[in-house]
């Protein structure tokens, strides 16, 4: 804190003014008494920022600087993508990215930080750092516990996000976050994590046709998107976060098995529309000021882009005007860039760019990573290598309007925490053929290479 400051009066005496010779000689007019000073020691400024729990790593690390508001969507006229911007250093700057994943941080945080504030901190630090180190600036993760379905994991869910956002805010070069709010993928997420949503308890409102068609998203007691919403905005350390970017609502929404058999055309399609995006949406956007997110939207091609005009059209306005518009691709290593399966890898990339830009909104590539054809599950574990610079090329080059992407399959395994006398977690390992080994230096390199690019830069 700096000493306090004294200030001194200056008093400004007036002059004689000159005069005719015959004049008699003038007094200087007597000078006013000058207003009262306050005295004392100035006002204190605000307490300093408590450190991380962990030395943040700072030369050549991707993080950006304190943001001075929220993230915001920035639309385009309609024909070009829109873009997310945020303020910081006094001036606005275009988000450009290709960040990571870590979705399974608050699960990791809850259940092998340590049992203690102090011991989760320094987790959560360690994670943090060794992304910002990877050169990525923004992480997505999971905004759950790998078993829902209560209103206690809500509330732990919470605690373990509040805990996070609060250590991030203590760094110099805080990361920015996208936070997903129902996984519909199998693995993570549901009452039974092991299955996806269409293989809960068909009477469950977690079930994928109850959820998104019969109300079941708002029901309560059951640790619904509606309570995790409602519980994340009762906390201003999660409401108010400037470092969140986007809240999501659904990874990979899937209509194949359980609304419209995929069509996402008729009566079942229009009843998703009005069930669930549209009010789900609303409700999100009215809770939070940052940006929002539908998520990966998964249906048949031939009606894909006439529904998601149906949904945007029918979105209020102060809702569309904070959308992003989401997609994933995952192309296989190939023996070769000419192989026509790289370009069936592509098509729902290519129908999503042309939603976001035929609306003028922004885009973001929400998943981005590369399957080997025969690779076997692992988690943290040998396997065959990826071919990035393959990846990149097939998704990214001749698609220079892509600025924002999230990088899948970088988890750190076996990540040492400072402070804890050997201690470590792995964490963002997800354990399939995309996932690129702790070995894979190559891949690494690749990736790091590709994030100092100058599209995904911001400025």
């Amino acid at each position: 804190m700096r000493a306090p400051r004294r200030l001194a009066a200056i008093v400004v005496l007036a002059l004689p003014v000159a005069c005719a010779a015959t004049d008699p000689p003038q007094r200087p007019a007597p000078a006013e008494a000058p207003a009262a000073i306050a005295s004392g020691p100035a006002p204190p400024g605000p307490a300093p920022r408590p450190a991380p729990a962990c030395p943040e790593t700072l030369a050549g690390a991707g993080a950006w600087p304190w943001p001075e508001d929220f993230a915001k969507v920035v639309p385009s006229k309609p024909g070009a993508l829109g873009h997310l911007e945020q303020r910081w250093s006094g001036r606005p700057a275009r988000l450009r990215f290709l960040g990571a994943h870590l979705f399974d941080l608050l699960g990791k945080l809850l259940h092998e930080g340590g049992g203690g504030d102090a011991e989760r901190r320094r987790v959560a630090c360690a994670a943090l750092d060794a992304v910002a180190r990877a050169g990525a600036p923004v992480v997505r993760l999971w905004g759950f516990l790998k078993a829902t379905g209560s209103p206690d994991e809500v509330r732990a869910a919470s605690d373990m996000l509040a805990l996070l956002l609060d250590e991030n805010a203590r760094r110099e070069r805080p990361l920015r976050f996208v936070v997903t709010l129902v996984n519909h993928q199998a693995g993570y997420g549901a009452p039974d994590p092991s299955r996806s949503l269409d293989d809960q308890d068909p009477k469950s409102p977690w079930h994928a046709r109850q959820l998104y068609l019969g109300g079941g998203w708002k029901a309560r007691g059951i640790g619904s998107l509606a309570e995790r919403i409602e519980a994340f905005a009762a906390r201003p350390e999660i409401a108010e976060s400037k470092e969140i970017i986007g809240w999501e609502l659904v990874n990979e929404l899937d209509t194949f098995r359980s609304v419209a058999a995929g069509a996402l055309a008729g009566g079942e399609a229009e009843a998703l529309e009005r069930e669930f995006l549209i009010p789900a949406l609303g409700r999100l956007a009215a809770r939070f000021p940052q940006p929002v997110l539908v998520g990966d939207l998964r249906g048949h091609a031939a009606s894909y882009i006439e529904f998601a005009r149906s949904l945007l059209a029918a979105l209020p306005a102060e809702v569309r005007g904070r959308l992003v518009w989401t997609g994933h691709v995952y192309a296989p290593k190939v023996a070769s860039a000419k192989d026509p399966a790289l370009g069936r890898a592509t098509w729902k990339l290519d129908k999503d760019l042309a939603i976001a830009a035929e609306h003028g909104i922004p885009f973001l590539l929400g998943e981005i990573g590369q399957h080997v054809p025969g690779g076997s599950a692992r988690f943290c574990g040998g396997g065959a290598a990826h071919d990035l610079p393959q990846l990149f090329g097939a998704v990214l080059e001749g698609r220079p309007e892509i600025e924002a992407a999230l990088f899948w399959g970088e988890g750190l395994c076996r990540l040492e925490i400072p402070g804890s006398d050997g201690a470590w977690v792995s964490i963002g390992a997800g354990g399939d053929s995309a996932d690129i080994g702790p070995e894979e230096a190559a891949a690494r390199e690749a990736l790091r290479a590709e994030r100092g690019k100058a599209r995904f830069r911001a400025d």
